[in-house]
């Protein structure tokens, strides 16, 4: 979901198709007034405002979606003064999800939030980061560990060993790292 905890009577998602995804293609199949059953929301994850000075995340594809509602949730908030950075990869510009909204809360509130988009196969010109995430690009956007940062992680398997790797290279600790 993408809309926040305190909104009542409905709730926005995030879907992203895939050829072999069970629920993706039931979703995908589903007309305007088709019922879908859900519960929840599961999760260990719990913010407060101000909780932290600094939020660091890092998401691939489809790990945005926590990252996002955790974006909102604190941009949103006017007396939420937490300042965060987003390193974002992804395969193709096209494969980037939420990317109007991210650039919109860029826009808006560039003292508090900045994104770096990350493209394994980036067209012709691209201006963002290529490849894959690496400690410099970590470091350079999120600083040194210490106990007023979090970092926060979402993504594929490969990407979240990886940066696991990367962040305890850079001295972050089970305390500074939550992973969705």
């Amino acid at each position: 979901p993408t809309t926040l905890a305190d909104t009542l009577g409905h709730f926005d998602l995030v879907v992203k198709v895939y050829p072999s995804g069970k629920m993706s293609q039931h979703m995908d199949k589903l007309s305007i007034g088709e019922m879908v059953k859900f519960r929840g929301p599961l999760g260990r994850f719990s913010y407060a405002p101000n909780m932290k000075r600094f939020i660091g995340m890092i998401a691939g594809g489809t790990g945005i979606t926590p990252m996002f509602q955790v974006i909102k949730a604190i941009l949103e908030n006017p007396r939420d003064r937490t300042k965060i950075s987003l390193i974002f990869g992804n395969i193709t510009e096209d494969d980037i999800l939420l990317q109007h909204e991210l650039n919109t809360f860029q826009r808006i509130h560039d003292d508090r939030f900045e994104v770096l988009y990350i493209l394994d196969k980036p067209p012709h010109g691209w201006t963002g980061g290529k490849g894959y995430v690496t400690p410099e690009m970590i470091s350079e956007r999120f600083g040194v560990a210490n106990p007023q940062t979090l970092i926060l992680s979402c993504g594929p398997p490969m990407m979240k060993k990886a940066v696991q790797g990367h962040l305890e290279s850079l001295g972050f600790t089970g305390n500074d790292m939550f992973e969705f």
